[in-house]
């Protein structure tokens, strides 16, 4: 009776100590979650600094190519400026013509 007290005891004693090594592994196991969680969010940061970064560069790109093309704009606009002068002065220079050829005739009509 007593060996059989005996053995019922360490019966119990193992299982509770396999409930305890099962416990152990859920721990070990919510543990290993826990840090693959952690090392998620430390990813996830990383993607969301890599992003702004990404976003940054992009405004930057749209800001040299504004600025390259308002370059551009400026120059053509100075190129027109200068056209447009030339053909002034060449409009003034066919008018000093066109007088000067009028005062030419009026001096033959003169002359005659």
């Amino acid at each position: 009776m007593l060996l059989s007290m005996k053995h019922k005891i360490l019966m119990k004693h193992k299982i509770l100590l396999t409930k305890h090594k099962i416990l152990l592994m859920k721990d070990k196991i919510l543990l290993m979650k826990r840090k693959i969680l952690l090392k998620n969010k430390i990813l996830l940061m990383k993607n969301k600094c890599l992003l702004m970064k990404h976003k940054f560069l992009l405004m930057k790109h749209k800001i040299l190519l504004k600025n390259k093309i308002l370059l551009e704009n400026k120059k053509l606009l100075m190129k027109n400026k200068c056209l447009l002068m030339k053909h002034k002065f060449l409009l003034m220079k066919r008018k000093i013509l066109l007088k000067n050829k009028i005062l030419l005739m009026k001096n033959k009509c003169l002359l005659m």
